[in-house]
């Protein structure tokens, strides 16, 4: 039952609260440990609301697939591969480790820990501390909330974030979709395959033909493309592209497009 007043400072009502909401996520003693672990960090977690605005949102799917390090000065530590199993903004979060012999004696509160994963094309790093962890009925660690990130782009062009409609041409046939993540040298096109179920059979490496508008004017901008990527979810298909460069005329409408969206950011 969440509680309320009782003498509480504010941040440790704020954080009981939360984790009672959540309370069947827990296994019991991995909450009687977080709970007391809360309860030793509540009054240094005091900090004003500005501060807490200006860091960053960590933006991570449940079930991201992480590479753990323990006191990551010491390079002897071999990153241990995990998951991301959720967040209480702010306050902490909660990760799943493999079961590696001896690793608990080494899961010591305060330990610095650095977190790498992969989204997007980015590889984000952070620190952190460990809080506490439970290992029944799997290994949990719990750990401080970052309050910086380094976020490191590794596609080779920058994308924009746009909507477009577009067409495309394949040896399966026709079909529409809506153009996405623009850049240099490729976009994404995320595709409804009800009633143009025969793009399902797109594989990587084949060739299409991508039609969309990239002028002010309307003008139709046609241009070929290899397919890098496919991913299906039930009726939605999300194709990767990367453009010919060999298309003056394309590629002069492209950065005609790209230098207008650049200059509303």
């Amino acid at each position: 039952m969440p509680v309320s007043g009782f003498g509480f400072p504010d941040t440790r009502t704020r954080l009981v609260n939360r984790v009672c909401r959540n309370a069947r996520a827990y296994p019991p003693q991995g909450l009687h440990v977080l709970m007391n672990a809360i309860f030793k960090r509540a009054d240094a977690a005091q900090m004003p609301k500005q501060y807490q605005e200006t860091m960053p949102k960590l933006d991570m799917a449940l079930n991201t697939r992480v590479y753990v390090r323990l006191n990551p000065v010491s390079r002897q530590n071999v990153p241990l591969q995990g998951e991301f199993l959720g967040t209480s903004h702010y306050d902490f979060l909660i990760l799943r480790l493999p079961s590696v012999p001896g690793l608990v004696k080494k899961l010591i509160p305060d330990t610095r820990v650095e977190v790498r994963y992969l989204a997007n094309a980015a590889v984000t790093t952070f620190l952190t501390e460990i809080i506490t962890y439970s290992f029944k009925p799997t290994l949990l660690l719990y750990t401080t909330y970052p309050d910086r990130m380094s976020i490191l782009e590794t596609r080779r062009y920058q994308r924009i974030s746009c909507s477009l409609p577009a067409s495309l041409f394949s040896q399966h046939g026709e079909g529409v979709g809506v153009l996405h993540d623009l850049s240099s040298g490729g976009c994404r096109v995320d595709v409804d395959l009800k009633g143009q179920s025969d793009l399902r059979r797109l594989k990587a490496g084949e060739s299409l033909i991508l039609q969309t508008v990239l002028s002010p004017q309307g003008k139709v901008s046609r241009v070929a493309c290899v397919v890098r990527s496919t991913e299906t979810s039930g009726s939605r298909l999300a194709l990767g592209l990367a453009f010919d460069h060999n298309d003056v005329s394309f590629n002069n409408a492209l950065d005609g497009y790209m230098l207008l969206l650049r200059s509303l950011e």
